[in-house]
């Protein structure tokens, strides 16, 4: 029966084009993965660390690698297959609601049907004709789009009222939409096409029981074409309390509710991130303040317990996103493409006494040595994973693409410790895009029980 079973399997693969005949010695040793290492910088026997590497072929064939940084011959695999696909997605953060300028022309109850309306009866049968409309001339407000997050029993009929009601943020003079259209000979079908430059408001958002605590970002981006992206203020003039941070509370029904603001920003601060822990206990808003990249954070009841200024921010430069660990979380801004991007970061830990800055470091040596960067945490392809043990942390990144290797990067208050590529007989014996990473619980880098 397991003979039956693995030549289904097999049959299913080479079916799918997934394996070769060069591609057997896949599974002529599958529990004997060998994993090899390049050391580019640093004391190899300083990275006390181990790592795990989860690779996946086609979601049929599983291994889980694991092995000492400092020691890769000593991997160890656990091998095991399935003939049901399974997915191994890491879960989404726990986002209760989603608040944005409404971009969806052509969709379920579009604020923009009135301009594509306008502009359908100005089209004659026939023709292709493109209209431009100054937004103020048809709407108050930017209009927005509010959706609860999937698994979150809000219905959404009265929210996007009750929103737009409370963030009336007015819409700048002489912002256009142009729409054309082209309407067939019969006049009874036809497309339309658009160029609007709608900013792109971020909004974050943390659960705190049935209540959600949020802030939305009081600036955004627009471009006018290639190269002329600037940042434009949002006007809060029109919100009770101006921007800050925020508490949605759902009535009985879960059909409306209530908005009110909790903390309001000071003037020029430019919001940049906000999330809260699980349990609702504490909440960080991240700024672009005074050339700083500023952290505030809150207790539960949403009033300010402390503010750290992080990393020089200066409006040269991007915030990408944070990594959260466990006791620890890592903001990363990046430069121009110009000077390479360089990426720089904050270490930020728990201590008794409150959050606090350990260190900064940036990408530089790493960058000179060609593993610069940070992957995106949601991509699964890269596998970004951090550890931090007090005083040094650890970074295992790099893209999972066309056989590529990652790498381990360890940093202190000193810089760059130590920086090394892996690669693994998995992915060099097969197809580039047959083997990627799949997720799972158990983190893919921590620091050794007996490491120093």
């Amino acid at each position: 029966m397991k003979l039956s079973r693995w030549l289904i399997l097999l049959l299913a693969l080479l079916s799918a084009g997934l394996l070769t005949g060069a591609n057997f010695t896949i599974l002529d040793t599958a529990d004997q993965v060998t994993v090899e290492r390049e050391v580019l910088a640093g004391d190899p026997d300083a990275a006390a660390v181990e790592l795990t590497l989860p690779l996946t072929c086609s979601d049929q064939l599983f291994w889980t690698v694991t092995f000492p940084a400092g020691r890769p011959e000593e991997a160890e695999t656990a091998f095991s297959t399935t003939l049901s696909r399974r997915s191994y997605e890491a879960p989404q953060e726990n986002i209760p609601i989603f608040v944005e300028i409404d971009s969806y022309f052509r969709g379920y109850n579009s604020p923009w049907e009135v301009l594509e309306e306008q502009a359908w009866e100005s089209t004659p049968p026939g023709e292709r004709c493109t209209y431009s409309f100054v937004l103020t001339d048809y709407f108050d407000a930017w209009p927005l789009n509010v959706r609860p997050s999937a698994g979150y029993d809000l219905k959404d009929e009265r929210l996007s009222e009750l929103f737009q009601s409370y963030f009336s943020i007015p819409i700048p003079e002489g912002i256009k939409i142009k729409i054309t259209v082209e309407r067939s000979a019969s006049g009874d079908s036809g497309s339309y096409s658009y160029d609007a430059n709608l900013p792109l408001m971020e909004s974050y958002a943390a659960p705190q029981g049935e209540r959600a605590i949020f802030a939305l970002s009081n600036s955004c981006t627009v471009s006018y074409g290639p190269g002329t992206d600037r940042l434009i203020p949002l006007d809060d003039s029109q919100i009770p309390g101006g921007w800050g941070i925020y508490r949605y509370t759902p009535n009985e029904a879960r059909t409306d509710g209530t908005i009110e603001t909790l903390w309001s920003l000071p003037e020029e601060s430019i919001v940049v991130d906000f999330w809260g822990i699980e349990d609702g206990r504490e909440f960080f808003l991240l700024t672009q303040e005074e050339g700083q990249l500023r952290l505030r954070i809150f207790d539960e009841e949403v009033h300010l317990v402390q503010t750290l200024d992080l990393l020089a921010f200066s409006d040269a430069e991007a915030y990408m996103q944070t990594y959260k660990g466990d006791g620890f979380f890592v903001p990363i801004t990046y430069g121009p493409r110009s000077e390479g991007y360089c990426y720089r970061f904050a270490v930020v830990s728990r201590q008794p006494e409150g959050w606090a800055p350990v260190f900064t470091g940036d990408d530089q040596a790493a960058y000179e040595l060609g593993h610069s960067g940070f992957s995106w945490t949601h991509d699964t392809y890269a596998g970004l994973s951090m550890a931090f043990d007090g005083t040094r942390l650890a970074v295992r990144d790099g893209c999972f693409r066309d056989n590529s290797p990652f790498h381990l990067a360890i940093y202190s208050k000193d810089g760059l410790d130590y920086l090394a590529a892996y690669w693994n007989s998995v992915s060099q014996a097969a197809a580039s895009s047959v083997i990627r990473l799949f997720w799972q619980e158990e983190p893919l880098v921590r620091w050794a029980e007996t490491g120093p």
